[in-house]
């Protein structure tokens, strides 16, 4: 039986308290850490013009995945090193995150369109649907049919997972302050979709973020449990991200009944 990948919570997402700076050579090479080291490199194009720092190497379970090298730095309390080591941090956490929507997103690929298998016409597929519907059909192809039927349910079901992990994903850059463009980046979308669904959250969002389901979100904001909407588009409710972050951070208890806002 085919494992499902299940949306990560917030919490299973890398934090920077997780990730250890270290000297390299002590074996955290292996794991997932930031590792330093004093050392020399040639210029560009001219081998002979020798330049020393500090290089920074992010590594993503045991995977090399990135390097920095400052020039005339001494060592790791370097504000300049300091500066790149912070960056690298929101790097390693937005790489890190990336691999559950990567996984996700196989899935997804590996269905493909469940309606191929029957035509790639439209009006086949139709035409295929009408025979079953006139009990027409042999069993052979009501088979295929009710295959066809399953996979698609499982699409739609791996499409809501991945939604949701988006939501996920996106809040947590958010909070570890990634801007707008790398957020984008990392999502593989327009750094004016990515600003949008920042400002305007809707309850889909919102829940997906908190972990609950939409019909439970919007009855905490009914009983004044949840903030209220910051704003709507339409009659939609749409919340700015750091204000549903600030309702998951400041709520007692997981899971549990959150406390009324005052």
């Amino acid at each position: 039986m085919k494992m499902q990948m299940e949306p990560p919570q917030l919490d299973d997402f890398l934090n920077p308290a997780d990730i250890k700076v270290a000297v390299s050579g002590f074996g955290y090479e292996e794991g997932t850490c930031l590792v330093w080291d004093t050392d020399t490199w040639t210029g560009t194009g001219d081998p002979s013009w020798v330049r020393r720092g500090v290089v920074l190497r992010c590594y993503l379970d045991g995977t090399d995945i990135s390097r920095t090298a400052i020039e005339g730095a001494t060592d790791i309390g370097d504000p300049e090193v300091q500066t790149a080591v912070q960056s690298m941090k929101q790097h390693l956490i937005a790489a890190h995150g990336g691999r559950y929507l990567a996984a996700l997103q196989d899935e997804i690929d590996s269905l493909g369109d469940p309606q191929l298998l029957l035509a790639k016409d439209p009006v086949h597929q139709e035409a295929i649907y009408q025979r079953a519907r006139e009990n027409t059909a042999p069993p052979s192809l009501l088979a295929l049919i009710a295959d066809v039927q399953a996979k698609e349910k499982e699409l739609l079901a791996v499409r809501r997972r991945y939604a949701v992990a988006l939501w996920r994903y996106i809040a947590h850059l958010y909070r570890h302050g990634l801007p707008v463009k790398d957020i984008a980046h990392w999502t593989d979308a327009s750094p004016t979709s990515t600003e949008r669904r920042i400002m305007c959250v809707p309850t889909v969002g919102a829940a997906a973020i908190t972990g609950v389901e939409q019909k439970t979100w919007s009855g905490y904001v009914a009983r004044d449990q949840a903030p209220a909407p910051d704003d709507h588009v339409g009659r939609e409710p749409v919340w700015h991200i750091s204000t549903v972050l600030r309702h998951v951070d400041t709520r007692p208890g997981r899971p549990g009944r959150p406390p009324k806002h005052v």
